[in-house]
């Protein structure tokens, strides 16, 4: 359409026009969720010979996988690195110094958390694996938890909202596996922090903090505080 019809079809016409642009534009967007992991482009800019890479990864789904192991690995080896480091200290400064470890790395390798924590990758079912090496880093926030419970300092709040029959269902399948041991009520808390936490570290890695927090890093430290109170550690 011209910019002559636009004006001849009036303001209805010229909001189709926008409407459509708009669609076709939104369409268009998807393609930044496709990853172009093309062997024998990887092996040329890597100068690595095509034959010898195919020997480590068959096809680009190997190579995938192997990236996102990769990811999953170094950002739990950042969480354990930050429990380690606060060895020795109260509760919650160590359940912060493990989510300050998530925060660090993901920071430091942005492209990687975009990896396994932006939107999927189209027609790509991960491995059972690569659930094993994120679920480390949720092993190093429960251990806290558990220290907290054999101290019987554990605090389970009873002034949330009742769990729904689809919350039970949810904590009945964390208790069963990951999270044994654990109260119900501190299984739904610590669900929502691990939704919470991912959603923080997003908000920085994407570059949405600046125009909220002066000083992100004061911030993510009190936040992390937060909700390791929330989840039932004492101050």
């Amino acid at each position: 359409m011209t910019q002559r019809n636009v004006r001849a079809d009036g303001a209805g016409g010229q909001d189709a026009l926008v409407r459509r642009a708009k669609e076709e534009a939104v369409l268009r967007l998807a393609g930044r969720r496709n990853v172009d992991l093309d062997l024998g482009a990887v092996a040329g800019a890597s100068g690595v010979e095509p034959v010898r890479l195919r020997e480590h990864f068959p096809d680009e789904e190997a190579l995938l996988t192997a990236l996102i192991l990769d990811a999953y690995n170094a950002m739990s080896d950042s969480a354990e690195a930050g429990a380690a480091g606060a060895a020795g200290a109260g509760l919650l400064e160590r359940w912060v110094a493990v989510c300050a470890g998530v925060r660090s790395w993901a920071l430091a390798h942005p492209d990687e958390y975009a990896l396994i924590w932006g939107q999927p990758v189209p027609g790509y079912s991960a491995p059972p694996e690569t659930m094993a090496a994120g679920a480390r880093t949720v092993l190093a926030l429960v251990a806290v938890l558990r220290d907290a419970q054999k101290e019987d300092r554990l605090v389970e709040h009873a002034d949330g909202p009742p769990l729904s029959e689809g919350m039970l269902r949810t904590t009945e399948s964390l208790a069963a596996g990951l999270l044994e041991g654990l109260p119900h009520s501190t299984i739904a808390r610590m669900l929502v922090i691990w939704t919470q936490l991912h959603g923080m570290v997003g908000f920085e890695v994407y570059g949405h903090i600046a125009g909220v927090a002066a000083a992100p890093a004061a911030f993510f430290e009190h936040a992390a505080a937060s909700m390791g109170e929330f989840v039932g550690l004492p101050r």
